[in-house]
This record gives C-alpha cells, structure tokens and sequence, in this order.
C-alpha cells in the first residue's frame, strides 16, 4: 500500500465526520499492518490474579498453571496479567517478569495473553513491554501515568515510549480514576495516532456514551475490551468485542454463558445472569474486593496467597464473616 494518503479530506487537527473517519483510520491503523478481522481479544478473559506464597512475601510460579487450566477449562478465551487484579503495582519489576514467564509456560499458546506493563517509570514499563515481547506474549498494556492522571498529554507520551519499545500490539488500559477528563474519543484516536501500534483498549470506566463513539470510530480496527464486571453486558450491547473482570477468577463459567447467551440474541437469560453476578459483586463490596477473589480461589482448592498491602488480608473472623456471606446467596466458586 502506497504511504501517500488521499481521500475525502486532508486530515487536521480535528477528526473528520464519520465516513471520512471512517476512511482515515483505514489507512492510519492498517498501513503496513494486519487487519483486525481476526481481534486478539474477543469473550470472556479474567484479569489474572497473581499466585503469592500463603504469606504473600513472594510470587508462587508454581500455583500459575493449576490456576489458569481450571479457567481455561471453564471457557476463558484469554488472560490479562498484571494489571490491577493482577496487583502488578505491588510487585517489583523481577517479579512481574517472573510472573509473565510462569504465564507464558503455563498457558502454553492455549489461549492469547496481554501484559499490563505499565508502571509509575516509563523506563520500568519499556523494561517489562520488552521483556514480555521477548517471552513471547501476545501483547502489551499499559496504564496511564499515575503521577500524572487525567493528563492526555502525559499519557500519550507515556503510550509512544511504551509502544515503540517492541512490535507487539499495544493496549490501553483506560481507568475512570486516571484517565484524561473532558476528552472526546475523536480527541482521544486524533491523540493516539502517534502510536502506530495501537490497537485497542481495555476500558474500565461506565461511561458507555464514551466507549460507543469508540466503537462507532475506531471498532472496524480497534479491539474495544470492556472492563467493569457489573456492567458486563452492558460492555457487549455497547459494541465490546470482549470483556476483562476481576471477578471472572470465581464465576467464570457464568460470564461465559451470558456471553453465548448475547451472541444468539438470547437477552433475557444473560440479564439474568447479569443480575445473579451482581448480587455476588454487591455482596463482595462489603469486604476487601480482591482479597475476597483470592480467598475464594484458595477456598476452592486453588491456593493463591492473600492480596498484598494496601489490601486487607482476611483473618479468621473475617474469613467467616465471608463464608456466611456466600452461603447467605447460595453461590460457590466455580
């Protein structure tokens, strides 16, 4: 394909009207790349959590692979690694590459594999996204700046360093708390193009006006991933091609299921679903979200180890107050 762009209208500081957009990002994001006809992320895929020892003072590589075959036995299509429920935040850098190796050898192509390698340096997060590219993973995700939230700026910048330091697809992991505020998503695709190999968000945020104008925009070459739990189905009448949940790790057979259920057209069985997991959800908002995920996990006969600090580790009284909790629902971990 020739590098010389013409069509409708010159493209400038603003972006075009949809069929102009249209034709830009065909050229913009597929040039000298593949078509996304075949997206990476599509279904359901938790976002992992991170084995530790029982006193969470190191990583259990060992606990990866029992982990991650139960979820792939129950139908996950994919796993997101080290991002918040992967606590990639509270591990040190050998840590989260000791994490990305035990990954890759246990899913063993099995299924395809995103690395949140952001960090609070963008040189630590260069480290790890080449690391990964190295291991062999699937592609790479980054957060934006914590040091500098709500600053698109600051992040695309960020984004570019990260995304120049290898040739895997990059993501953006777009967090409500952090992400840049009073943005338009045409302001947001015009920023992201000095990242050529941009190729789609993990969008944890409920602003679902905001992720459709993603998906009317950029959803023929993007690959649109939705993030809250309890807006699950939400994310896949919004245009989601796939969904990333914490609580995927403990009820993953139920968000497979829904997602059949929306993919035949079949809506009131997978709000139904929507609803069971909610009432989960709702319950787990009263302790510690993800020290709950992981107790529930060893619960289940698959040790993970205690979410670190600043996370609340259950004790015995809390450890009970829980199981009341779910024996109250009617609900076991899958």
């Amino acid at each position: 394909m020739s590098t010389a762009r013409s069509g409708p209208a010159a493209v400038g500081s603003r972006w075009l009207p949809f069929a102009a957009a249209k034709w830009f990002r065909t050229v913009h994001f597929l040039e000298d790349q593949n078509t996304m006809t075949d997206k990476l992320a599509r279904g359901i895929w938790p976002a992992l959590v991170t084995p530790f020892t029982d006193d969470g003072s190191a990583l259990a590589p060992a606990r990866v692979e029992p982990l991650v075959k139960h979820l792939i036995d129950a139908g996950s299509n994919g796993f997101f690694v080290c991002g918040g429920t992967g606590e990639g935040s509270a591990m040190s850098v050998p840590e989260r590459k000791a994490m990305t190796e035990a990954t890759i050898a246990a899913v063993a192509g099995a299924v395809p594999l995103i690395f949140q390698v952001g960090a609070t340096s963008t040189a630590n997060a260069v480290e790890l996204a080449q690391h990964a590219a190295a291991a062999g993973a699937d592609a790479v995700a980054s957060v934006a700046p914590i040091d500098q939230p709500n600053d698109l700026q600051a992040a695309v910048a960020h984004y570019a360093t990260i995304g120049a330091a290898t040739d895997l697809p990059f993501y953006v992991y777009w967090l409500a708390h952090t992400a840049a505020k009073n943005v338009t998503a045409e302001q947001f695709l015009e920023a992201m193009e000095v990242v050529p190999n941009f190729s789609g968000l993990k969008f944890t945020d409920s602003n679902f006006y905001f992720f459709q104008r993603l998906v009317q925009l950029g959803g023929d070459c993007l690959n649109l991933i939705s993030g809250p739990d309890e807006i699950c189905l939400g994310g896949m009448v919004a245009g989601s091609d796939a969904a990333i949940g914490s609580t995927y790790n403990i009820m993953p057979k139920l968000f497979v299921e829904m997602r059949q259920h929306f993919e035949t057209s079949d809506i009131q069985p997978a709000m139904a679903l929507q609803a069971r997991a909610n009432e989960v959800i709702s319950t787990l908002f009263h302790f510690d979200l993800l020290a709950a995920v992981k107790e529930m996990l060893t619960m289940r006969g698959l040790p993970v180890g205690p979410a670190r600090p600043p996370h609340i580790p259950f004790d015995d009284a809390g450890r009970a107050a829980l199981c009341q909790a779910l024996d109250d629902l009617g609900f076991a971990v899958e």
